[in-house]
């Protein structure tokens, strides 16, 4: 794992240690989920079969393998799932946990069957899969959850609220499991369903066996996959793991090969050395696309996002205090030009700060401003801006109205050609716009440090961490420390209301009205929806894209043919 995506994975960790009261799902009494987990086994009725107790036996079909380029180590001999090291992608093909993610938020089963949660939100209690085995042929059962959940709480780095608000954790019988928490906080399963810190790991993985604080010798976990061989900065091989309990993966390999750069990776699908590539795994270049699609060997796969890219205002400047300064920038920014000429139609024009794929965002509450330049000029004339010695920038009492744009390119390469279509475009409203591309350590100090910027572009978090995960984290304080994007009291207490209600109605209207504010007040310029984005060899069959970024393939329902 790349040393950006370190820093992103525990600023994510991070975020909840704001949050406050409530559950996870609308409670009226006592609340329970039971179901059936896309890739378990079921009965014609929709109950859970039992799971696979025996390791699968040969097929012919042993030998089917692809080849996936990934863009940085998969560190296999780092793959705790206590702690948030080596590859979270990785980490979730191993690692099962007791939910998981599904479409637009829904929680679905996995590990844990059903669960019911008390009427106060605050006692969790999980009943496991029967029959489930670890890679290794040992038993998952409550004690071996707990043996888990004891070893990730005991991580220092850990913040999530599920390891910050637990007081007791408790093996009920064999297959019972109860969490007690001080608090209530609807996203508890949600955090349940990360592709880490919080999976299940098997007692024997570390030494001394069953101990918390072992140290960590091997990953083994429930997934359908299990480390193979691991070649570090070069390869690692995943091979299907012959206790698992769900529908068996049609493959029996997938090897992973790390190709840094992002056209080495674009040339080793042209050539056939990999068969899979993009997403969060290793990006493809929008340049190339074109030359892509008309490979014949190979599909473009595309898919709506769960994240976006905005303008972020510093609120400590003067000038952007001004509402009408934050609109007319909004209504300067031509966005459906970003996807139709710079992006060459694939993402979304950007209305909002998240885009319908992510809970709680809905058409009617995503409402934002259009490309109204004429109406951003009115918008300066109106807060006291105008070109009084016709260089076509305006002043206020002969101060020039400048501001200083921050990004970066290493991680968002496509950030470059959209800051400067912003800069050409502010010049047209009277708005002179200087550009300062980062490093990306200086860049992220910038955005949350030094607040050395008055415009920075930056993106939402993905699929489970929006929308409360990003909105505790950049519009609400904590602690003593402000909002890192806008503060703003009423925002905060709206966002309080959203993760504090029990009730699914009072929380969508909670973040319908923070919507409607973040509309109203400009808090942010919205510029671009990216779309997700694979290329595939044709020899790959049943691929399907994943709901979240640290599963974004089925890789189980993947096959191969001519």
């Amino acid at each position: 794992m790349s040393k950006m995506e370190k820093r992103k994975d525990v600023r994510w960790s991070k975020v909840f240690l704001a949050a406050v009261t409530t559950a996870v799902l609308v409670i009226a009494g006592c609340s329970s989920h039971s179901g059936t987990n896309k890739d378990s086994s079921s009965t014609a009725n929709g109950t859970t079969a039992n799971a696979v107790t025996q390791p699968a036996s040969n097929t012919a079909d042993d030998n089917k393998s692809i080849t996936v380029a990934i863009a940085a180590d998969a560190g296999i001999d780092q793959l705790d799932a206590g702690a948030y090291k080596g590859s979270m992608n990785v980490h979730a093909m191993i690692y099962d946990g007791l939910v998981e993610y599904g479409e637009k938020g829904e929680i679905l089963p996995a590990l844990a069957e059903s669960w019911e949660i008390s009427e106060d939100g605050k006692v969790y209690t999980f009943h496991l899969r029967k029959g489930v085995k670890f890679s290794d042929g040992t038993d998952l059962n409550a004690a071996a959850v707990k043996f888990s959940f004891e070893r990730w709480i005991k991580d220092p780095a850990n913040s999530l609220n599920i390891a910050t608000a637990m007081q007791s954790l408790e093996a009920v019988d064999d297959l019972t499991i109860k969490m007690t928490f001080n608090k209530a906080y609807y996203p508890f399963l949600t955090e349940l369903s990360f592709a880490r810190p919080v999976r299940i790991i098997s007692p024997s993985a570390v030494e001394p066996a069953g101990d918390p604080g072992g140290t960590f010798v091997k990953a083994i976990g429930t997934g359908a996959w299990m480390a193979e061989s691991y070649k570090t900065d070069q390869e690692a091989v995943l091979v299907r793991n012959p206790y698992y309990w769900g529908e068996k993966p049609k493959l029996s390999k997938i090897i992973l090969k790390v190709i840094p750069d992002p056209q080495s990776r674009v040339l080793a699908l042209q050539n056939g050395s990999v068969d899979l590539a993009g997403g969060q795994l290793g990006k493809i270049p929008v340049e190339s696309l074109p030359v892509l699609q008309k490979d014949s060997t190979l599909s473009v796969q595309e898919a709506p996002g769960t994240n976006s890219h905005f303008l972020a205002f510093n609120g400590n400047n003067p000038v952007l205090q001004d509402v009408k300064v934050r609109q007319a920038i909004n209504l300067a920014i031509n966005k459906k030009s970003i996807v139709q000429d710079l992006m060459g139609g694939i993402g979304k024009e950007a209305k909002g700060l998240f885009p319908q794929t992510v809970p709680y965002v809905t058409e009617d509450n995503s409402t934002w401003y259009g490309f109204e330049p004429e109406q951003a000029k009115a918008l300066l004339a109106k807060a006291g801006y105008s070109d009084t010695d016709g260089d076509g920038i305006v002043d206020k009492a002969g101060v020039p109205l400048t501001l200083n744009f921050v990004l970066q390119e290493s991680e968002f390469p496509e950030w470059k050609s959209i800051g400067e279509l912003i800069q050409s475009e502010l010049k047209d409203i009277g708005i002179n716009v200087k550009l300062q591309v980062l490093e990306p350590n200086a860049y992220y100090d910038a955005l949350w440090k030094t607040k050395d910027y008055d415009l920075i572009i930056y993106r939402t978090y993905d699929d489970a961490y929006n929308p409360h995960a990003f909105l505790l984290s950049l519009f609400h304080k904590t602690g003593d420390a402000p909002a890192v994007v806008w503060s703003d009291a009423k925002l905060e207490a709206l966002i309080d209301k959203a993760v504090g209600t029990t009730d699914l109605k009072e929380r969508q209207s909670a973040y319908d009205d923070i919507f409607k504010k973040l509309y109203q007040e400009a808090m942010f310029a919205a510029v671009y929806f990216p779309d997700d984005i694979f290329v595939v060899n044709n020899r790959v069959k049943n691929f399907k894209l994943g709901y979240t970024t640290f599963t974004p393939v089925f890789w189980n329902q993947l096959d191969v043919g001519e």
